[in-house]
């Protein structure tokens, strides 16, 4: 649109310039009759010239002057109308873009941090089952322990006189011919506090101690 109103005015002025320059040279061709009346306009207007007055000549200068000067406003104006409209336009296409930047970019954050939760939350039921499974596995451990206690325990009482330890352990000998009874722990050696009973604490503490034992014997073999 700008280049079209440019060209416009352009046009414009070429035609005007145009114009004046084809009736000066009509003036040109009736030169030769009007010598004498040339003669008289030029010393009047010598004359105003002397006396400092405006002079219009021939042609239409001034109004060629005005219709330049108005097509040159005209041509800024113009110009700067159509300048402002581009970068208002260019303003707005500039802020739409960067709105949908910004919308962008927080709906990418707030999915990372959806999938975050998610995974935490995942994680942590992991955790929770692998607790629970521990759990169990140490309340099977200890029920297995427990339930080992009580085989010597004939009276009930949850804890192991000598008589019963050593009823027991004469029991088992039996049952496994290849052992002897120096391969199972002496009474004193359950017996941490020395009252001559055998706690379910005790007897823990002492069946880990054993099988780390066993465990350490295994490795330097």
């Amino acid at each position: 649109m700008q280049i079209i109103t440019n060209i416009t005015i352009l046009v414009v002025i070429c035609t005007l310039v145009h114009i004046n320059a084809q009736e000066y040279n009509d003036y040109q061709d009736y030169a030769d009759g009007y010598a004498g009346q040339d003669n008289l306009y030029s010393n009047y207007q010598q004359s105003h010239q002397d006396q400092g007055a405006p002079v219009k000549t021939a042609g239409g200068g001034p109004g060629l002057l005005k219709t330049v000067a108005v097509g040159g406003i005209g041509w800024f104006l113009g110009g700067k109308f159509h300048a402002g409209r581009t970068v208002k336009a260019l303003k707005k296409k500039h802020m739409k873009d960067q709105k949908n930047l910004y919308s962008q970019y927080y709906n990418d954050v707030y999915k990372l941090q959806q999938q975050n939760a998610e995974l935490t939350y995942v994680v942590q039921q992991y955790k929770e089952a692998i607790k629970m499974i521990e759990e169990e596995k140490e309340l099977e451990a200890v029920q297995r322990d427990y339930d080992e206690f009580k085989q010597p325990d004939v009276d009930g009482d949850d804890r192991i006189s000598r008589a019963e330890f050593n009823s027991y352990v004469k029991n088992y000998l039996s049952n496994y011919p290849g052992l002897k009874e120096e391969d199972y722990p002496d009474f004193s050696d359950f017996d941490h506090d020395g009252d001559g009973y055998i706690s379910f604490q005790e007897y823990g503490q002492q069946m880990a101690l054993t099988l780390q034992q066993a465990e350490n014997a295994a490795l330097k073999s």
